[in-house]
């Protein structure tokens, strides 16, 4: 256990130290950072809470096993879609690891060392996003102990949901790349969509609408399934019925099940193969013009990108995914729903983008005698690659009949505030090759961003909203212009910082 927490350590001092010299600061003014973020995140989700307890009598019902599994269902869908994306952004391999095999560290030391730092990072921001049913635990009609009781059991069960989405997608991956000779970008991104499919369809009947004669078919075995078992463990807090012993023993399986898969997957290589990267664009004409040349350049890296690859294939597997839900009746109100955020997704497409040129600005910086040289190729090539699959997307979505012509005026400043704070995320916190922490904590830093600008554009244009009478968020992008003017001019002054030269 020693050997493991202290991988951990090595993981985050050197991902600390690694954005300290990014950023010209000190170690511990990065660590400020990282703390304040945290805090932000819990503020967020208690916000959240507020905003639910706000909801009258939406809180004063005793909680039943049916209303607990729909609960749980919806946290675990959160966990396992943090958990999964943090996974599959992560590089492959790091120079850490490859040192510590030449150590007397076991397999399964350095495998959980290297892991402990993004599971925290994703498991903090998954319980931020579920401190609303927190709030419901405790606002419920039950004594003090037993909405104790209920939270600790909460907590454990995001954790062991989080091991069990892990252990799940290292041993799909691991199987995809050894036994069926797949790339690790397309062993990746199939690993990542068996790993949403598989929590979606535990969950379905629970947080998602589902048609009376499937769930009919399905009820039986989803009684099984992790979060009814924990459902109904719960319920006797509320409703003072025994707890079946049948399910108590389930409950003890779904914590030990997951530890005992971690351990299995600690000894398996899961990088047993390195990455390759496609050709894309190989013949196409170079530019003439300096900054456009500067720009073609920065847009290949990040083409060619694993991270990138993983990203985009994730993304048009979640669109066809919406549309063939779309296209059923019953469902279409869920695809609806899902297609405002699946048509801004490409706004962040560009996070990494910085973390993967960093290390070459300095021939920028040589050939043009500026800083900053670097940074108005690198907008160019984020905007112009994120608006060309954007405007795939949205035309898609479109299309289906998913999106419609009044939600313009919300589509375009949520994907302006989207990919600015994608930019300024992704100079803030940098990717990096080396760093199992670095997506994750990228990805932490733009979910926060992005948050509140969203948040703050939402309800300033409500108050705005009512003077403009029926016009549809019109409100909303007129409160999106000064957020996204302040998001730029953050931009810049980070730029800034981290093109002194030093």
């Amino acid at each position: 256990m020693s050997s493991v927490i202290t991988v951990a350590r090595f993981t985050l001092t050197a991902w600390t130290r690694e954005t300290a010299g990014q950023l010209r600061l000190p170690g511990s003014t990065v660590k400020v950072f990282a703390a304040l973020s945290v805090v932000g995140a819990v503020a967020f989700g208690t916000i959240l809470a507020l905003m639910v307890s706000g909801t009258e009598g939406a809180l004063q019902l005793t909680l039943t096993p049916g209303s607990l599994s729909f609960m749980l269902g919806g946290s675990f869908l959160t966990i396992a879609f943090l958990t999964t994306l943090f996974s599959v952004l992560g590089p492959s391999r790091n120079c850490l690891a490859t040192v510590l095999e030449m150590l007397p560290v076991s397999r399964r030391a350095v495998f959980v060392g290297l892991q402990i730092p993004v599971l925290a990072l994703s498991y903090i921001l998954s319980f931020s996003l579920c401190i609303p049913s927190l709030a419901v635990l405790w606002r419920s009609k039950v004594d003090w102990w037993s909405a104790a009781v209920a939270s600790i059991l909460l907590v454990a069960f995001l954790a062991s949901a989080q091991l069990l989405i892990l252990t799940l997608f290292q041993s799909l991956g691991f199987g995809f790349r050894r036994w069926l000779r797949l790339p690790r970008y397309y062993a990746s991104s199939f690993a990542g969509v068996c790993c949403f499919a598989a929590s979606i369809l535990l969950v379905w009947v629970d947080a998602l609408p589902l048609p009376e004669s499937m769930a009919d078919t399905v009820e039986a075995p989803r009684n099984f399934a992790m979060h009814r078992v924990w459902g109904r463990t719960l319920a006797p807090l509320w409703t003072g019925v025994p707890l079946w012993w049948l399910d108590f023993v389930l409950a003890l399986l779904w914590l030990v099940i997951p530890l005992g898969l971690m351990l299995l997957v600690a000894r398996l290589d899961v990088d047993n193969q390195e990455d390759v990267t496609l050709r894309l664009f190989a013949n196409a004409p170079f530019p003439r013009n300096h900054i456009l040349a500067a720009a073609y350049i920065d847009g290949m890296q990040l083409l060619r990108s694993h991270q990138f690859m993983v990203l985009v294939l994730l993304l048009a597997i979640g669109l066809g995914g919406v549309v063939t839900l779309g296209s059923q009746p019953d469902l279409r109100l869920f695809a609806a729903a899902a297609a405002p955020s699946l048509a801004i997704a490409p706004c962040f497409i560009g996070m990494q983008s910085y973390g993967l040129t960093s290390r070459t600005h300095w021939l920028q910086r040589h050939l043009t005698a500026r800083a900053n040289a670097w940074a108005a190729p690198k907008i160019i090539a984020c905007a112009t690659i994120s608006f060309a699959i954007g405007v795939l997307f949205v035309g898609a979505l479109f299309a289906a009949g998913l999106l419609t012509a009044e939600q313009w005026p919300r589509l375009i400043p949520d994907a302006v505030l989207a990919w600015t704070a994608a930019m300024i995320g992704g100079v803030l916190v940098p990717f990096s090759r080396e760093q199992p922490l670095a997506s994750g904590a990228t990805g932490f830093t733009i979910f926060l961003i992005y948050c509140a600008s969203s948040s703050a554009a939402r309800w300033a244009g409500a108050q705005l909203g009512k003077q403009f009478g029926d016009v549809a968020y019109l409100g909303e992008a007129i409160a999106s212009v000064p957020i996204g003017l302040i998001q730029a001019l953050a931009l810049g002054l980070v730029v800034m910082r981290v093109s002194k030269d030093v």
